[in-house]
């Protein structure tokens, strides 16, 4: 019997900490064939919609990002965003491509390890900031915290530090309909 061990390289600022490589997200039947053929993925949007039914919205995309590096995911409403964002943690399934933090393989990841990179390593912002309306601003800033299993006075100390950084000092008992949209944002 033989083992096969791997060593992850820890991150530096020369290696990435977040890699992602011909990332495809289609919708539509039998998406898989899309990526894998090159007459397909050439295809311009409508033209690929007529020919298969389908619909590219995440089309071959490739990025690093390193540790410390700030990495901004930009462009037109519709162009794939917020698709994007949600297979890096495969809130959506991605169709094809490899997505790697620190080395590890978020598409081998299974559901125990899937929720423990989302409850510990990656988060993301949605844009309409997923508030719990029965919850304070304070409650919901430590919500994150409070799936962590961290205990409810460090919680709401952590939170307070940064409901204080964001400029809501003195809001911490509002409800998020209280607030104005910015004011929710920060949230």
């Amino acid at each position: 019997m033989s083992t096969t061990a791997t060593m992850e390289k820890p991150p530096t600022a020369d290696n990435a900490v977040f890699s992602v490589d011909g990332l495809w997200k289609v919708f539509g039947p039998k998406a898989d064939r899309v990526p894998e053929d090159a007459e397909l993925s050439a295809l311009a949007p409508a033209d690929l919609r007529a020919q298969t039914g389908c619909t590219a919205a995440v089309r071959d995309v490739s990025f690093d990002v390193r540790k410390g590096e700030v990495f901004v995911v930009m462009g037109l409403s519709g162009s794939g965003k917020s698709t994007l964002v949600r297979c890096l943690t495969r809130l959506i399934e991605p169709t094809a491509g490899t997505i790697c933090i620190d080395g590890e393989d978020v598409r081998a990841m299974d559901k125990a390890r899937l929720r423990e990179l989302r409850r510990h390593r990656a988060a993301m912002v949605f844009q309409h900031f997923g508030l719990l309306p029965h919850r304070t601003v304070l409650d919901n800033v430590a919500y994150g915290l409070e799936i962590q299993g961290v205990g409810k006075a460090e919680r709401r100390a952590r939170a307070a530090e940064v409901v204080a950084k964001v400029g809501l000092e003195g809001m911490e008992q509002r409800k998020p309909s209280q607030l104005s949209g910015g004011q929710q944002q920060r949230v």
